[in-house]
């Protein structure tokens, strides 16, 4: 065995053969202890759904009984000569009807009482005496004219469902203006044995049915379980006070018990009087042993297929250790190359699967954006180095110079003048530059010790009052939530002086303008690796729900180390505003760098700042905009009919893929753009892959490039 990390001692074959062996052990005793208490959260889980469902079960059967003891009541009390009967008060007669009722409703007894609730006939007891009814709940609703319903305790031993008809006489059809009861029908059906095996057949449940006493005592009626006494123990347990409890609920909390040595677990439906009472109820129980049953028969396969297991993963560690090894060994000489200055992502020769390959690929994309800044960088300072083509400066711009010539030229605010301190904070230490939006400075944040950029805004930007400078600050706030590499971090709003003013990052650097104009059109790697850094600041943005609209080199920055960093979000969109801050009418911003769309005044998208990426793209493959006119009028109208010639006719260093990615990227329809920054960001790095790698002697292309130049249209206002 080979020691992979060259710091003696086990090697990495030898700890993964051990660690398998011993991970396969524990994990096989952890899943078996794991798997008692699942099972036990399981078989509750299966317990509450088997219960619930047979409540369910046991309403709607109640409900059906119900409605049709209801129904076949109503059909009775209706016939004419049963209310004739009924107005004679002649009980032997009733006694008949009564008999009859209850073949023909399905009912256990059928009482008859006349208009004063007096019964008048019983089916079950012919002898009964003629006792008033009022007292009872289902009496007292029909006597009143109502249908009424609920259960009844009969004999101290049963319970029952029963309705209350009421018989009405004088019917208009009869002569009379409205009708009069003349009697009570009720009809009560016993719930007994044959309800509670016709349960347990339908919910797989044991079933059991009790009453209340006068007490609250619960006490057994029926029940499919046979030995009642503990049934009578469990209904004193959980179920005896519950009449007081659940008079305003139906439903009857959960309840344990053991009969016969089994332990059973169940849920109930409180059975309610026609007052509201609760009378007893109907409780269905289900067995935790049958719900266990299945998983002890798992926990048995488990044990045995665990240790076959372990015989077999000791068996295969081995194999697997060497085949982790080898393509762990391949990055760490991937990673050494880095080390050594070799970037190349595809000098990571790895083919795997899963965890493996998605490191592989998470290599390769640390290299692939080390390489691009890697060239970005090296390109930077060898333009820079080089002598300048035009008048020299410094060569140390900010993110925020949107036009680097007229730095000079920037009229500082009085407020904001070199050496005055901008809200009893920010110590001013230059001017950067100016741009469309507002002068931009250099300032130390006294409280936190750091530089940072500040951008004031001119008034003319927040012409729109009180609501264009709430919209402005609702997009900063936006803007503020994007927090990336590549784009510049929006911190605070301020003002000072009257004076609106935002503070950000500060990052030294040379704009892209800049770059663009002082070395020519930018070799093919150098473009590629600017292009996907921006698409990756824009994906951010648009995923925050910001879109830029007014993406162009001078507000894109190139940092020494090659990292690219996009400005002025929140602020671009506040320049594109129809209402409240600019004109209607007017579109603000550089017509070379804006979509068709955008033109036009139409809604917007992200793929304005596609169509935007794409020319900086061009510009920066070819040295030039793929639009050029004398005037912002003439510019525009290529930009909405004129096809931009091929970058790769311009420059044959373009691989043909790329030449049309960015043409795709320029299309008039937004619809055939790529449609997202990710999208083209993606087909960026397949398009470029013939690109010439990084060290060739083309790089240096810029040598020989004319410097473009820049139109004195490209920053004014287009009407």
């Amino acid at each position: 065995m080979t020691d992979t990390s060259g710091r003696g001692g086990v090697t990495l074959f030898g700890r993964l053969f051990l660690a398998t062996a011993a991970v396969v052990a524990v994990v096989l005793a952890i899943v078996l202890g794991v798997l008692s208490v699942s099972a036990e959260r399981a078989a509750d889980a299966g317990l509450a759904r088997g219960l619930a469902a047979s409540r369910l079960h046991v309403t709607a059967l109640l409900d059906g009984r119900e409605r049709a003891l209801t129904s076949a009541a109503l059909v009775f009390a209706q016939n004419p000569s049963f209310r004739s009967l009924v107005l004679a008060r002649r009980p032997p007669d009733l006694l008949d009807q009564a008999e009859e009722a209850v073949q023909r409703t399905g009912a256990t007894w059928v009482q008859i009482a006349d208009a004063d609730g007096v019964r008048l006939a019983k089916s079950d007891e012919p002898a009964a005496p003629p006792a008033t009814l009022a007292g009872m709940a289902l009496v007292n609703g029909a006597l009143a004219g109502e249908v009424t319903a609920g259960a009844g305790i009969a004999g101290d031993t049963a319970i029952f469902l029963g309705v209350g008809v009421p018989v009405l006489v004088g019917a208009p059809e009869e002569g009379a203006l409205t009708p009069r009861v003349a009697g009570v029908l009720v009809a009560a059906r016993v719930l007994d044995s044959t309800l509670a095996r016709e349960i347990k057949e339908a919910t797989a449940s044991e079933v059991l049915i009790y009453r209340f006493d006068t007490a609250g005592t619960a006490h057994v009626v029926t029940a499919t379980l046979a030995d009642t006494a503990a049934l009578g123990s469990m209904l004193a347990r959980h179920v005896s006070g519950e009449r007081a409890a659940g008079a305003d609920s139906n439903a009857l909390g959960r309840v344990e018990a053991t009969v016969q040595g089994t332990r059973y677990v169940g849920q109930g439906q409180l059975l309610h009087s026609a007052g509201g009472d609760a009378l007893g109820g109907v409780l269905t129980l289900r067995s935790r042993a049958v719900e266990l049953a299945p998983f002890a028969s798992l926990r048995r396969g488990i044990l045995l297929a665990g240790v076959f297991g372990l015989a077999l993963a000791c068996a295969l560690s081995y194999a697997a250790a060497r085949h982790v090894t080898r393509p762990i060994l391949a990055l760490t000489a991937a990673a050494r190359r880095a080390i050594s200055g070799d970037f190349s992502a595809a000098a990571v020769p790895v083919e795997s699967s899963r965890e493996i390959a998605a490191l592989a690929d998470a290599v390769r994309s640390v290299l692939s954006d080390v390489q691009d800044r890697h060239a970005v960088a090296e390109f930077l300072g060898r333009a820079m180095a080089a002598p300048a083509p035009s008048p020299a400066d410094d060569g140390d711009s900010h993110p925020l110079v949107e036009s680097v010539e007229s730095v000079e030229s920037a009229e500082s605010l009085a407020a904001f003048a070199p050496g005055r301190t901008v809200a009893e904070r920010y110590e001013i230490e230059s001017v950067l530059g100016v741009g469309g939006t507002g002068i931009v400075y250099r300032a130390r944040d006294q409280e936190l010790g750091e530089t940072v950029a500040i951008k004031t805004l001119r008034p003319e930007a927040l012409a729109g009052g009180p609501a264009a400078l709430e919209r402005f600050k609702d997009e900063t706030r936006l803007a503020r939530r994007i927090s990336h590499p590549n784009v510049v971090r929006i911190h605070d709003i301020g003002e000072a002086g009257g004076v609106y003013f935002i503070t950000m990052e500060y990052v030294a650097g040379v704009s892209l303008d800049h770059l663009i104009g002082r070395a020519g059109r930018l070799p093919v790697p150098v473009a590629l690796a600017a292009g996907r850094q921006l698409c990756q600041a824009l994906e951010v943005a648009h995923g925050q729900g910001v879109i830029h609209r007014d993406i162009k080199p001078q507000n894109v920055m190139l940092q020494p180390d090659g990292t690219l960093k996009v400005m002025d979000f929140g602020v671009a969109r506040l320049t594109e505003r129809t209402t409240g801050i600019t004109l209607v009418g007017m579109v603000v911003g550089t017509p070379a760098y804006m979509a068709p769309e955008q033109l036009l005044g139409e809604d917007l998208d992200r793929r304005v700042d596609v169509y935007a990426a794409g020319v900086l793209l061009y510009e920066c493959l070819t040295g030039r905009p793929p639009f050029e006119a004398d005037s912002p009028a003439a510019l525009i109208a290529k930009v909405l009919t004129d096809r931009p010639v091929a970058p790769r006719t311009l420059n044959p260093e373009v691989p043909p893929a790329l030449s049309d990615l960015v043409l795709e990227a320029l299309a008039r329809d937004r619809d055939a753009r790529p449609r997202s920054a990710a999208e083209l960001e993606a087909r960026l790095a397949r398009a470029g892959s013939g690109a010439t790698p990084a060290g060739s002697g083309r790089w240096l292309a810029y040598e020989n490039a004319s410097p473009r130049p820049r139109p004195a249209s490209d920053e004014r206002a287009a009407r």
